[in-house]
């Protein structure tokens, strides 16, 4: 038998497990956008916590965002948290407090996100807790639609969506690879095995973050949103995930390749700890079309007639099919629906 109709063979199953999966992403994404959350009579309480670094230039945008919400005021604690700024972050935030009395302006009492995420949720008055990034960009229904997945739901987690925007050939790259992940956190996420959440957009109980031990002990600098993930895993706390334009943060992309690089190690630096069936997977989903390509280029029909050539020819086409319906049946949904980040009929036309 000839030596390359076993690795073919071994590709074509590897793309048919990748291509069941997002099959089942794809049916537990649009279940999950074909139920709506029932209005609220009376909204929680609620504490946003936006941790803070150098960011002067955005820090204003979120804020206004957050003004602008459709949620009583009295019921939304917003407190920033410094967290050791060498710019006028804090005092841009300061100066919005005058007319905001919800808002509160904190110095992060460690050092890092996890510091002050802490920091946060020890100042927190209300049990409902929403991160946001300080560089993100969200619509005013935000904090209503998160609230009414928490409590219809009963969540003690909500893990909510983020895309990225940018321009260019680095903007389209990484507005690709987020909606990826994006697919990804969310279809496991409502599939009942969530992989991965956003820190930049995620909700929890301030009483469940304190049962699991919030980040104590973390051997990492990063990987907030991850590791906490784990640890209301292992606890067995009641995870949910909302997709929806309400729930969505934006924020833009590094504009250069050097920060591309750095974002990518940091994340890599955090995925060390992300141990289990689904890690292995998703390594196994980014390293498949570099192997497939490799093997591809390599393979010679004519050298390798009369030894299964042609059952290798046909499972290497069958593995690139398997492999390209997925990205083709996005590519389709998005030109479809341009004028809106999530429309379920639109992209259920391309079977997404």
């Amino acid at each position: 038998m000839s030596e390359g109709l076993p690795i073919a063979f071994a590709l074509f199953v590897a793309a048919l497990a990748q291509a069941l999966v997002i099959g089942r992403w794809r049916n537990a994404i649009a279940k999950g956008n074909a139920q709506h959350a029932e209005g609220m009579e009376q909204p929680p309480p609620t504490t946003v916590i936006i941790p803070a670094r150098d960011e002067e230039v955005a820090i204003a945008g979120v804020l206004q965002d957050m003004h602008r919400q459709a949620y009583p005021k009295e019921l939304v604690q917003v407190l920033v948290v410094d967290d050791g700024s060498t710019d006028r972050t804090s005092s841009i935030a300061q100066g919005m407090r005058a007319a905001w009395p919800q808002l509160e302006v904190l110095d992060n009492r460690g050092s890092g996100k996890k510091a002050a995420i802490t920091t946060g949720v020890d100042a927190a008055e209300h049990d409902i807790i929403v991160l946001t990034d300080a560089d993100t960009a969200f619509g005013k229904e935000r904090l209503q639609a998160i609230a009414q997945a928490m409590r219809a739901d009963r969540l003690d987690m909500l893990i909510l969506p983020v895309l990225t925007k940018g321009d260019g050939l680095l903007g389209a790259l990484q507005a690709s690879e987020q909606a990826a992940l994006l697919g990804m956190a969310m279809g496991s996420a409502l599939s009942g095995a969530p992989t991965m959440a956003y820190g930049a957009n995620l909700a929890f109980t301030r009483a469940v973050f304190r049962d699991v031990g919030g980040f104590g002990g973390d051997r990492f600098a990063s990987g907030d949103d991850l590791f906490l993930l784990r640890r209301m895993q292992a606890h067995g706390k009641r995870i949910g995930a909302l997709l929806n334009r309400e729930a969505l943060v934006t924020t833009d992309a590094t504009s250069t390749w050097g920060a591309f690089f750095a974002q990518r190690l940091r994340w890599a630096g955090k995925m060390r700890g992300a141990i289990g069936a689904m890690s292995f997977f998703g390594a196994l989903a980014l390293g498949l079309p570099w192997v497939l390509l490799y093997v591809t280029l390599r393979f010679d029909l004519v050298s390798s007639m009369g030894q299964n050539g042609l059952y290798q020819l046909l499972l290497l086409a069958s593995t690139w099919l398997l492999w390209l319906l997925p990205p083709l049946g996005h590519a389709l949904c998005a030109m479809c629906n341009k004028r809106s980040v999530f429309n379920p009929e639109c992209c259920r036309t391309f079977s997404l």
